[in-house]
């Protein structure tokens, strides 16, 4: 991501117990154009994520949005939908200096 797209607003996340990735959907704005974008990032930058959530909305918990489904017999689908979070425009630069992130953008 260059500088200009350092916010993403997200809506959405994905990830199963057995991968070690988690799939971020959201919204980059740059300038008064936006687009839809999906970023793989770990379970450590989904922590990192998570707490800046937190930090910007008072009573924000993940319980709340997260849901599961039993995959098959050793794996669990997670999914949380933000859609009725007030602010979950985050700044993406602390995760990426943690770890690369891949973005994907069709």
């Amino acid at each position: 991501m260059n500088k200009a797209q350092n916010n993403i607003a997200i809506s959405s996340l994905v990830f199963t117990s057995n991968d070690p990735e988690v799939l971020v959907k959201g919204s980059v704005s740059r300038g008064k154009l936006s687009f839809e974008t999906e970023l793989l990032i770990t379970q450590t930058q989904l922590n990192m994520v998570l707490n800046q959530l937190r930090k910007q909305n008072e009573s924000f918990r993940v319980d709340t949005y997260l849901k599961s489904e039993q995959v098959d017999q050793y794996e669990q689908l997670y999914y949380a939908d933000f859609g009725s979070v007030k602010n979950t425009t985050i700044d993406i630069r602390p995760i990426i200096k943690q770890q690369q992130i891949t973005q994907i953008r069709a």
